[in-house]
C-alpha cells in the first residue's frame, strides 16, 4: 500500500439487478435532495434577512449558519449521487460504501448543529428584553425550513445506510 492512500477497494459480488437498484435509488434520492437543499438555502437566507429580527447582528449570525446548514444538505445529495460509483457491474465496493455512510453521518451532524445555532439565534433575538419582537409567519417559515433541512440530512443518511449495506 502506498502511503497517503486508503485501503484498496474490497469488492463484493452482488446480483446485477441489485446493483442497478442501488444505483437508481441513490440517484433518485440524491438529485432531488440537491435541488431541495439549494431551494431551502435560498429561502432561509431570503426569509431570514427579511425577518423583524433582521436588525440584530445575532440574527445575521443565525442566517449565515442556516446557509451553511443548507450547504451540508447539498453536500449530502452530492455524496449520494457520487456513491453510485461504489456499485458497478455485479460488485459493490464495501470500503467506499462505508466511507459514504460515515461522511453522510458527519454532514447530517453538521446540518443539525447549524440548524440548532440558527434556531437558537432566532429565538434569542425574538425574546430580547431590550426590544421584544413579535413572532410572525416569516419566523414560523424560517424555523420550519430549518427543521426540514435536518430532515433532508436524515433522509440522505438513512437511504445510504439501507441501500449501501452489503451482506
Amino acid at each position: 500500500m502506498i502511503v497517503g492512500q486508503g485501503p484498496p477497494p474490497q469488492w463484493v459480488w452482488v446480483p446485477a439487478a441489485r446493483v442497478e437498484r442501488v444505483r437508481t435509488r441513490l440517484a433518485l434520492t440524491g438529485l432531488p435532495l440537491i435541488g431541495m437543499a439549494l431551494v431551502f438555502g435560498i429561502v432561509l437566507v431570503a426569509v431570514g434577512l427579511d425577518l423583524p429580527t433582521a436588525h440584530s447582528p445575532i440574527n445575521v449570525i443565525g442566517v449565515v449558519m442556516a446557509g451553511i446548514g443548507a450547504f451540508w444538505g447539498v453536500l449530502s445529495g452530492v455524496s449520494l449521487v457520487t456513491a453510485r460509483s461504489c456499485a458497478r457491474g455485479e460488485f459493490v465496493d464495501v470500503n467506499g460504501a462505508r466511507l459514504v455512510r460515515r461522511l453522510l453521518g458527519v454532514w447530517w451532524g453538521a446540518a443539525i448543529f447549524c440548524a440548532l445555532v440558527a434556531w437558537f439565534c432566532e429565538v434569542m433575538t425574538l425574546n430580547s428584553e431590550a426590544r421584544p419582537v413579535p413572532f410572525t409567519v416569516g419566523s414560523a417559515v424560517y424555523l420550519a425550513v430549518l427543521g426540514l433541512l435536518v430532515v433532508l440530512g436524515g433522509v440522505a443518511f438513512f437511504t445510504a445506510r439501507r441501500v449501501l449495506r452489503v451482506g
